[in-house]
């Protein structure tokens, strides 16, 4: 609106004031037009574009992190908090059973408990690694299936926490369970379930046995041993319903060590101050040996604590948690929805399988690791090549070198435009001195163009996670544009009234009839060249001197847009810039360079946008063993970090909507439109699915991406 009044304004001075209607009506409307070709960062869309994808090529290439959206780069930039899955992720999934630590119950060997859990297993599922680990121990012990068929299996649940498998012996059945040590004891523990069968097995109120039972899994999770529990009943429980027995066989101990790589990942994503919460589904104290073998603290809570809390200290304990054990699904999710939408947190949240996928969509940032599901990679942003968690820390790094450039340029083409529509429209209220259209277009083709090898600047990832906060970027882009055309207007007319006449400009020309080639020629040089070096400063996070160089791409970009612009200005005929007046514009602009970028850092600590420390290498940091109290007041350290990091309340909503001009009513219409609030649709107005005119889109925070998934 701003650039439309000045071009009304132009219009009118010049039409009016100065009698551009009577002499010229054409060349008075192309003034005032190009006011409004100056305004318009033409390029914007392009450079931004190249950027990101650039960045998004890189980060596949490099760091095997496949970005499913380019304006995902931008949460990634900004992720603050980290919730991982365990298994495969921070560990290895290499499992093994320790046979020597097996407990068998009374009446039951630890070969029989092996042959069980063998029986209960999959042996075709090779990518299941508790599966691959029982069948590999059982092949270890050289006993013998024989006489034994598995005749159906029904398969692990997240939500049921068990497998079940129905096996003929000769002329018997025997339904064997293998699972969670708390829901082969009582499939109730914890909450009821939907699974078909249920049952107590037959001690369960032996509390000497019950205690036993519990005090061994315990000092096995608690020395970092997985254990999955065994339980038989002879006959199809199916058929017996609550005539079935069920007894407790005992407990397999699985040891999956954590990947070498996890603690210096977890290291690295600290000093980025990005906080990790371990969720698993395994033990708490499973999760707690874990999360001390790899550097998180060890406060790691079970998902039961979680739910059954009352609502108004629910999310402190999230807040407070280092990670969450024996979850189901759904806390996944609710643990993504508090500190996204309670704490305004940017939330990366890994997962791998169909049932983490409404966890994954909730997630700003979701992150499908190697080897995940279709449907956990619909849901995710982020979809890793490679096992482990440190891809992340690569993206995270290239996220925010990316976010680094496209901040600087949209300042500098900001800034930019305010230079050219000041500095020209004031020339014109005050001389009705109008630089040639052509050229102006020209000009603005130049400062685009030029720009382009932005996308392959020198930028360094800093340590705080990066948020776009539009008031900042319009303030440090008014503290270019204004300063920089306040100085620019100062030099043009302190050249039109230099005493030496070897270097004066002619803004009136003669008669008053306009300004001169030379004088037109001049102006357009210097606005080349002051828009140009602009981007030197914004980029830099210091004094332009002390800060790391552009990239030989940039800064070659610029110097040849100065030469040609030298050139046009100096040779072309219509102009015919002396010489000397080229070296007063370089003169100036470069004294006037160094100026702005001193008086920068003075404004930018004013606006508290100071550069901060930068993460200088893209290599894991060594990781350093720590107290657990040295563990938690780094904690709080990076939580105060966090608490500058929110994203405001009207941008955390992160849902689906789907709209369509109204067809045919009723038949095929969901009754009115549809919005997926975090993973659920919701009826909003009218949706007709035979004429929708443009694909679903999932409005997110910071960006619409296009709906893959139901979730």
């Amino acid at each position: 609106s701003a650039s439309f009044a000045l071009v009304i304004a132009v219009l009118l001075v010049q039409g009016l004031y100065y009698n551009g209607f009577k002499i010229n009506v054409s060349q008075t409307i192309l003034d005032a037009l190009v006011i409004l070709i100056a305004s318009i960062p033409i390029a914007l869309p392009l450079v931004l574009q190249v950027n990101m994808a650039l960045g998004a090529s890189h980060l596949a290439t490099t760091y095997n992190a496949v970005v499913t959206s380019l304006p995902a780069l931008q949460d990634i930039a900004s992720m603050s908090m980290l919730c991982s899955d365990k298994t495969g992720t921070l560990t290895t999934a290499n499992m093994s059973i320790i046979t020597d630590q097996i407990f068998a119950s009374d009446g039951f060997t630890a070969e029989e408990v092996i042959l069980y859990g063998f029986l209960c297993s999959n042996a075709d599922k090779k990518d299941d690694p508790i599966d691959r680990a029982i069948v590999s121990a059982f092949n270890d012990t050289g006993n013998s299936k024989d006489g034994y068929v598995q005749t159906e299996i029904i398969g692990f649940n997240p939500s049921v926490k068990r497998v079940v498998a129905f096996v003929k012996s000769g002329d018997k059945t025997l339904t064997i369970a293998k699972g969670l040590p708390a829901k082969i004891l009582d499939t109730e523990a914890g909450a009821p379930d939907d699974h078909e069968l249920q049952w107590k097995v037959d001690k369960i109120n032996d509390h000497a046995f019950i205690k036993s039972v519990e005090a061994t899994d315990t000092d096995l999770s608690s020395s970092g041993y997985k254990t999955i529990a065994i339980a038989v009943c002879e006959g199809n429980a199916r058929e017996l319903g609550d005539a079935a027995v069920w007894k407790f066989a005992g407990l397999l101990p699985m040891l999956d060590p954590p990947r070498e790589d996890t603690p210096a990942t977890i290291e690295s994503l600290h000093h980025a101050n990005i906080s990790v919460k371990m969720i698993t589904g395994d033990h708490a104290n499973v999760g707690k040996e874990t999360s001390r073998l790899i550097g998180l603290g060890t406060n790691v809570l079970p998902g039961e604590e979680m739910r059954n809390a009352p609502s108004e200290t629910k999310n402190d304990i999230i807040w407070n948690a280092d990670g969450f054990a024996a979850v189901l699904p759904s806390d996944k999710r609710e643990i993504v929805l508090v500190l996204r939408n309670h704490f305004g947190l940017v939330t990366g949240m890994t997962g791998d399988g169909v049932n983490d996928a409404a966890a994954l969509s909730a997630a700003q940032v979701g992150i499908a690791v190697a080897g995940a599901t279709d449907a956990a990679k619909n849901a995710a942003d982020l979809i890793l090549t490679e096992e482990g968690l440190s891809p992340i820390y690569g993206a995270v790094l290239e996220s925010r070198r990316i976010f680094a450039r496209i901040k600087a340029y949209v300042v500098y083409r900001v800034a930019a435009s305010i230079v050219l529509v000041l500095t020209l429209s004031i020339v014109i209220f005050v001389t009705s001195c109008a630089v040639d259209s052509l050229m102006i277009i020209i000009l603005a083709l130049l400062n685009d163009v030029s720009m382009i090898p932005v996308a392959y600047d020198n930028a360094k990832a800093t340590t705080k996670p990066q948020l776009p906060v539009a008031k900042t970027l319009v303030l440090q882009s008014l503290f270019y544009g204004l300063v920089q055309a306040g100085l620019s207007l100062m030099f043009i007319f302190s050249m039109a009234n230099n005493r030496d006449e070897r270097f004066a400009i002619d803004l009136n020309g003669p008669n008053n009839e306009g300004c001169t080639g030379e004088a037109r020629g001049f102006i357009w040089f210097h606005l080349v060249m002051v828009t140009e070096l602009m981007i030197f400063s914004v980029r830099a996070p210091r004094f332009v001197l002390l800060s790391p160089p552009p990239s030989m791409y940039l800064a070659g970009s610029v110097l040849l847009t100065l030469i040609l612009g030298g050139l046009l200005a100096g040779f072309l005929q219509m102009w015919t810039v002396p010489g000397g007046d080229i070296g007063w514009i370089i003169l100036f602009n470069v004294a006037s360079f160094l100026v702005v970028d001193l008086m920068k850092l003075q404004f930018r600590k004013m606006i508290g946008e100071e550069p901060g420390d930068v993460i200088l290498s893209d290599d894991l940091l060594t990781p350093t063993t720590r107290t657990e109290t040295q563990k938690t007041v780094e904690k709080g350290e990076r939580y105060r970090t966090h608490r500058e990091s929110i994203v405001g309340e009207a941008d955390r909503c992160h849902c689906v909507e789907v709209k369509s001009k109204s067809g045919l009513p009723g038949f095929f219409s969901l009754g009115g439109d549809t919005m997926m609030d975090n993973g659920y649709i919701k009826p909003m107005g009218s949706i007709n699915f035979m004429r929708q005119n443009q694909a679903p889109t999932i409005r997110g925070p910071h960006r619409t991406k296009q709906v893959s998934s139901p979730y």
